[in-house]
């Protein structure tokens, strides 16, 4: 609390003046006394109530010493400060990956603890303009330069988890075109942030960073795919215990009617396992699940569709017999086909050969394992992937490849020796390895038949599938001639509409969904990003610069309004004492 105005603090003599006026004039108390009986009952009276008596003879002095000295209080013009954010304008960075479903503290969600901290911070804008940013793979701007508090307030409130990657990154330089040289306050509302992720190149921001600070416990279901094989089903599971203590929790698969196995697996801590099983019975879809009380629950259980999935694959007979062999280990209908009978296939299947860019008029699913239209080169370096379903498995880090083939124009580069492109997939699905089996020492790590199965799963993909999505991945799909499609859950409950022709956007909640129109029906799986299956403790922190300091502002609230109503009751009540007590008197 302070005063604007100490300068008129010499006012105060006039309530002084008064007083002493009141003190030093001469004071007669008017009262009838019709005889001596009743002047005793009048002093009985008198002193029964003597401050009662006192306030109403003096009822008027007292109201004029209030008045002038709220007078003098208001002329010093007094106020009292609020804590307020410093800089011109703010903005906030929420993050609304599928990490913020986090239980923080056992019962909320980090995402309602951010929520909770924005209000308190809204209450602290004094009228600062506000800029609103949600994270995902496209950052949206909910708010801009907004100064109405109430607009604010319900924008936080009807916030929602996107489960999309943060892509932190993108947010960031997205919202540094709203600086516009302006001092301003940036809080990020996120799990984790290094500090050397922030942009600190601007003098005139400051940046707040609220992060998950509580220790979480977390076991993740990293991996799950499912294959058909002549017996029934095969499929791999891979968990993850990211916590410092060892856990026992009970894996389960199991199908649309029933469970069709259970077992209990102990994850060491800080390890990963990766599980196979065998045989399982034939389903439309696959649910893997696991019975653990952590803190985070959305990566406990995943599905995945069993798509019509093509089990033949022809293998080149000019391929090296170590391919064969891993794609036999797979339980899968395996044929040797010589070179020149390749291109005449009519049987659907997955064709695996070196002859590149055969002219095959039934479009099928190929892995080429080399070329033979030009010649390889001497190569050295450490492999790298990127992030692609063919590497769900496979880690190829540790393998050795002595000689490359040229890259292919126009496709895309997964996997790399040192700066020499080594896996390619096109536009069309196909997978190209560009070198021959027999020039690296692949065939002798385990991750050669995982990897094999992974291409058996990325070619294999049937018509009433469309395939696997991350939450509101927006993707160009050709649906056929229906111009509208309506996206339904596995529970049979209505999501939106979508239109032919346009780009189609994927639901946000993983799990199951059928696209319908009329009689057809079309299956697609989302799922969760692997980044998002993994939960790092972080640090809140703030990191200051030389025009803001990083200092909280203060506002100021004047006393004078409040001041002034009270003066003017004031002044109707002794209009009234006057009004009552006679003009003239």
């Amino acid at each position: 609390m302070g005063i604007n105005q100490l300068i008129y603090a010499w006012t105060a003599i006039f309530p002084i003046a008064v007083l002493l006026y009141y003190f030093f004039r001469k004071k007669y108390v008017k009262q009838s006394v019709s005889s001596t009986l009743f002047w005793q009952e009048a002093m009985k009276e008198t002193k029964a109530s003597p401050y009662l008596q006192h306030l109403q003879r003096n009822a008027l002095f007292y109201l004029q010493m209030v008045a002038m000295i709220l007078l003098v209080l208001a002329l010093l013009q007094p106020y009292w400060k609020t804590k307020a954010i410093a800089g011109e304008q703010i903005v906030f960075i929420v993050d609304t990956s599928a990490t913020m479903k986090v239980n923080a503290n056992n019962s909320t969600s980090l995402f309602e603890q951010h929520r909770k901290k924005m209000l308190e911070l809204v209450e602290q804008l004094s009228g600062k303009p506000l800029t609103l940013i949600t994270t995902g793979n496209e950052p949206t701007v909910l708010l801009r330069q907004e100064t109405n508090t109430n607009q604010m307030v319900n924008e936080i409130k009807n916030q929602e988890i996107s489960y999309e990657a943060e892509n932190m990154s993108k947010s960031l330089d997205f919202a540094q075109s709203f600086f516009q040289n302006k001092a301003t306050s940036v809080y990020i509302f996120t799990d984790e942030l290094d500090r050397q992720s922030l942009p600190l190149q601007h003098e005139n921001v400051s940046w707040n960073v609220e992060a998950l600070t509580t220790d979480i416990t977390n076991v993740s279901i990293k991996r799950f795919g499912a294959t058909e094989t002549k017996n029934g089903i095969s499929t791999l599971v891979q968990l993850e215990n990211q916590s410092n203590k060892e856990f026992t929790t009970e894996l389960t698969i199991s199908n649309e009617e029933k469970r069709l196995m259970t077992e209990e697996v102990i994850l060491p801590p800080k390890e990963t396992i990766t599980l196979s099983f065998e045989q399982l019975s034939t389903s439309s879809y696959l649910k893997a699940s696991i019975d653990i009380k952590d803190s985070y629950l959305l990566d406990n259980e995943t599905i995945v569709f069993m798509q019509d999935q093509l089990t033949n694959v022809f293998i080149d007979s000019s391929i090296h017999t170590l391919v064969r062999t891993a794609f036999q280990s797979l339980d899968i209908n395996v044929s040797s086909v010589p070179s020149e009978q390749v291109e005449l296939l009519k049987e659907k299947g997955i064709i695996v050969t070196n002859q590149f860019g055969i002219d095959d008029e039934n479009e099928k699913p190929t892995l080429y394992i080399g070329r033979n239209d030009v010649s390889p080169k001497e190569v050295n370096g450490i492999v790298k992937t990127n992030d692609s379903p063919l590497f769900a498995f496979a880690d190829l880090s540790d393998i050795y490849v002595s000689s490359l083939y040229p890259p292919v124009d126009g496709y895309t580069t997964i996997a790399t020796v040192g700066d020499n492109p080594f896996i390619q997939t096109s536009e069309t699905g196909d997978i190209i390895i560009l070198a021959d089996i027999q020039m690296t020492d692949w065939p002798l790590s385990p991750t050669f038949p995982l990897f094999m199965w992974s291409v058996k799963e990325y070619l294999s993909v049937g018509s009433d599938y469309i395939g696997t999505f991350t939450p509101n991945e927006r993707k160009p799909l050709s649906l056929g001639a229906t111009e509208e499609w309506e996206i339904y859950t596995m529970g049979d409950e209505y999501e939106y509409t979508i239109e032919n022709g346009g780009k189609f956007l994927a639901p946000s909640e993983p799990g199951l969904y059928a696209l319908r129109s009329n009689d057809i029906v079309k299956n697609l799986s989302v799922i969760l990003p692997q980044e998002e299956k993994v939960i790092d403790k972080g640090t809140s922190y703030k990191v200051n610069n030389q025009q803001t300091n990083g200092e909280d502002d203060y506002q100021a609230h004047s006393f004078v309004p409040y001041l002034l109503i009270l003066l003017v009751i004031l002044f109707v009540i002794e209009w009234e004492v006057q009004r009552r007590r006679g003009f003239t008197s």
